[in-house]
């Protein structure tokens, strides 16, 4: 007996093993492009429902998209709506693995673990990522294989097989005991949360039902407590999460729990003595096997209660905004999501937005101090006020991006990814540097103001035109970050020339005026550092224009900006 459980628990653990395999493997062979098909294909609830059956249909794991989207969801790159429909999606996706593992194929068991492994050999990094998913789909059947033939000998032991009749849902007198169905359900839950993953979960009860240790209706009602267990794993990933994460996260518990309550009701309706639900399964499977009908329920349920649930998708929405309402109006999108490191695409293109924010928060620092000469009103006193503070700010997003940046290299880039990463980083330091040249403009403006320096009135034209140049500047740099449109790298390019040839001319007229007695030493020292500073912040404006042709566009985004 002793010898037996342990190949019954060696056989489960080659099969979870293998399915883990499996799915890595796949999920690097596909990933950014699965995730890609996520990311872009939620314009609406059906495609997001089709996009999230594919997706999880081709990495072999929910939990795997669902994590994904709840990343996605608090990276504001997905709506609470678009989101679910993915999430929903994912439950049709997943029941691909119960179908596969219904499949009597141990003759593809060591053709699949040999190929796995000569590909092994090959130093390619694509092909030994079809090596991980070759062999663990071999290991998969072998420890289904293992675990089935264990357990059909355990099943002639009565005291073992005891053990699966505590809660038998099998139909008496045409009705099932609602204590077995209620006590299966939480058998199959906590399973599948300790599990965490509802895929194992099913092959197993498959094959427990394949060595005759369960019947239909007991494994049936198991397989519908893992589908309410595998929501931990979006609960758990929404813990650190924002608030329209945690909806997401909501909407999956409520779904599975609302359609496992749809398809339970339909037990104690009967269709010629056997409850609808079973007779459809039965109807559909013709003469397939115990396992194969259990694979079908298991399809049959999810399929159908999605359909069903789809329409009502904006009402469950409003629900999981009342269960878990916004504590701020101004949601907090999380735009260096750690989630997001997986897909280094997108993480990428996050990291342009972030420093695109960062750029926009400087550069307020910056036009605060450049206003100071003739613009110093009150708003521009209260902005420098907190001057410190929004350092301090900047200074934080600097750390931030260039960690974040830091841990995108311990993941796999493609060589254009890896090209990126120093591109953005050179743009991160050019603007934390224009930062600091508000500190140093700031100190100008104040000896202009305290020495009693006045500068002519063609200086102050200068000044103006300097001003609004290099706003527009700033402008269109910023807009670069944003779409890296071929216009705005344009006008970038010409406003530097611009500025360059004002500053120019500034100086040639400035040591003319000096020459000619027309200004004071004083003066003209403190005229010519405000000129250094705009060339200053024009250079690195510049920097970070000439880059942005180079880098990932940001992503569109579902929430505001923060």
């Amino acid at each position: 007996m002793t010898m037996l459980l342990l190949n019954v628990f060696g056989g489960l653990a080659i099969f979870i093993f293998g399915m883990q395999l499996m799915s890595d493997g796949l999920h690097q062979v596909a990933g950014e492009r699965m995730r890609s098909i996520l990311r872009l294909f939620s314009a609406n609830r059906y495609v997001g429902v089709l996009s999230g059956a594919v997706v999880t249909t081709v990495i072999q794991s929910s939990s795997a998209s669902t994590v994904m989207v709840i990343g996605f969801v608090n990276a504001g790159l997905l709506t609470l709506v678009q989101a679910m429909g993915i999430i929903f999606g994912a439950n049709i996706g997943t029941t691909v693995t119960a179908q596969l593992v219904a499949f009597d194929i141990q003759w593809i068991i060591m053709p699949s673990i040999i190929l796995g492994l000569f590909l092994s050999f090959i130093p390619k990094k694509n092909v030994a990522n079809w090596s991980s998913t070759v062999i663990g789909f071999g290991f998969l059947f072998l420890g289904m294989t293992l675990m089935s033939g264990e357990l059909k000998t355990l099943s002639e032991n009565e005291s073992f097989k005891g053990i699966f009749q505590i809660f038998p849902c099998a139909p008496v007198d045409g009705v099932m005991p609602l204590t077995g169905v209620l006590g299966a359900l939480l058998v199959g839950v906590i399973a599948t949360m300790v599990m965490q993953s509802s895929s194992a979960c099913t092959g197993i009860i498959i094959a427990l039902a394949a060595s005759g240790l369960l019947d239909l209706y007991t494994g049936v009602v198991l397989a519908l407590g893992s589908n309410i267990g595998t929501t931990i794993t979006a609960q758990l990933a929404a813990i650190p999460a924002n608030r329209v994460a945690k909806q997401a996260a909501l909407a999956h518990t409520l779904f599975n729990m609302t359609g496992c309550v749809i398809v339970c009701v339909t037990f104690w309706i009967t269709w010629n003595q056997e409850p609808v639900f079973f007779s459809l399964v039965q109807w559909i499977s013709a003469d397939g096997s115990l396992a194969r009908q259990v694979a079908n329920a298991h399809t049959l349920f999810n399929v159908c209660t999605t359909l069903i649930l789809i329409p009502f998708i904006p009402m469950l929405a409003k629900i999981c905004e009342k269960v878990l309402p916004l504590k701020d109006k101004k949601t907090k999108y999380q735009r260096l999501e750690p989630r997001l490191l997986e897909t280094p695409s997108i993480a990428l293109a996050q990291t342009t937005s972030a420093i695109r924010k960062m750029l926009k928060k400087a550069w307020k620092m910056v036009d605060g101090t450049l206003r100071m000469y003739n613009r110093n009103d009150e708003k521009t006193q209260k902005l420098l006020a907190q001057l410190d503070k929004r350092e301090e700010d900047v200074d934080t997003r600097q750390k931030d991006i260039t960690s974040y940046l830091s841990q995108l290299m311990q993941h796999p880039l493609t060589a254009d990814e890896a090209r990126q990463i120093p591109i953005l980083l050179h743009c991160t330091n050019d603007v934390e540097r224009i930062g600091d040249h508000a500190f140093v403009i700031r100190a100008v403006m104040e000896r202009v103001a305290t020495s009693g320096c006045k500068f002519s009135e063609s200086v102050e034209q200068e000044y103006e035109i300097l001003y609004r140049e290099v706003n527009e500047l700033a402008k269109r740099t910023i807009d670069a970050l944003a779409d890296n449109a071929p216009e705005h790298l344009r006008m970038a390019a010409q406003l530097e020339k611009n500025i360059e040839t004002q500053i120019v001319r500034a100086e040639a007229g400035h040591f003319t005026r000096l020459n000619e007695g027309r200004c004071t030493p004083e003066a003209g020292l403190l005229y010519l550092e405000i000129l250094e500073e705009f060339r200053k912040l024009t250079r690195h404006l510049t920097n970070v224009t000439d880059r942005a042709g180079m880098i990932y566009a940001r992503l569109p985004k579902a929430g505001k900006e923060n």
